[in-house]
Formats: structure tokens, C-alpha cells, sequence
């Protein structure tokens, strides 16, 4: 997501952040990977709510590094992006939050078929289908911060 340089006491810090949402956030912290609870959401800032997160000290695990593969072939911008369950992802276009889902898992779906609502820019998008199937996974939820090209429902 986004890395920051911080600097506490006079002591620097690189902070990675690596997922977040409305409850809790996973950020590495000088190549340590810690996930810290939001207590509470003390401002909104023009756009998103940023969590204000405390740390629980409960540590996650390192991610493992990939293994090195081939690029991925070109695809045409306003193409759907594979997804890794075999279904193809509907990713969030810009960062928000989600208002509503519309959709359930195991619903067909139409082209242009509304699919869930968010909040980006004190403004409510629609996120509709890019391609007709089968929804088979939700990744998201009514109040979850998504970052822009997160994935967010899964059609196949």
C-alpha cells in the first residue's frame, strides 16, 4: 500500500502499510510485520476515515518471499483483472469505503449489473459488473476501508 518515514522521539522509522480497514491494520515497521487494533476513528480528513490504530502487540508473520515467475502477459486497460481463485476480480477504482453490497455470493450477474456501493471522496459510487457470471466470492463488507485496486468481489 503506502510507505512512510517517520521519525518519533529522534529515532527514524520506514512503515510499510500493508492492509488496514475500520478495525485493524497490518504494517511493517523497520522489517517488523505487527498488527495494531483501531480504537476509534478521531477525524475524517477530507476523504477516507484514517484509523488511528494502537499497537496490541500481537505479531503476525513475515510474508514469505515469491518465487521468481514469469511477467505476467499485457492486458488491455479496461480489461478485468484475473483473480487467484480462477474468477476474475472487480477491484475498487479509487480509494473508500464500502457503503452497501448489492450482490450476494452465488448471484449471476449482468454487465453493468450494480454490484456494491462506496464512499470515495465524500461522494457514493457505483461499482457495477465489468462482465456477466457468476459471483463467487466477496472480499469486502459494509464499512471496510478498500485501497484503490483492491480487489473486491470475485465473478467467474
Amino acid at each position: 500500500m503506502r510507505t512512510y518515514k517517520l521519525t518519533i522521539e529522534k529515532k527514524p522509522y520506514e512503515i510499510e502499510v500493508k492492509a488496514f480497514n475500520l478495525k485493524e491494520a497490518t504494517l511493517e515497521i523497520d522489517g517488523k510485520v505487527m498488527i495494531v487494533k483501531v480504537d476509534e476513528i478521531l477525524s475524517q480528513p477530507n476523504s477516507l476515515q484514517e484509523p488511528v490504530a494502537r499497537a496490541e502487540g500481537k505479531k503476525a508473520e513475515k510474508p514469505k518471499a515469491a518465487a521468481a515467475s514469469k511477467p505476467a502477459p499485457a492486458r488491455p486497460a479496461n480489461a478485468p483483472a484475473p483473480a487467484a481463485s480462477g474468477g476474475t476480480a472487480v477491484k475498487a477504482p479509487i480509494p473508500g469505503a464500502i457503503l452497501t453490497m448489492d450482490v450476494s455470493e452465488g448471484d449471476t450477474v449482468e454487465v453493468g449489473q450494480l454490484l456494491l456501493k462506496m464512499e470515495a471522496m465524500k461522494m457514493e459510487n457505483q461499482i457495477k459488473a465489468n462482465h456477466a457470471g457468476k459471483v463467487v466470492q466477496i472480499l469486502v463488507k459494509p464499512g471496510d476501508a478498500v485501497a484503490q485496486g483492491q480487489d473486491l468481489v470475485i465473478i467467474e
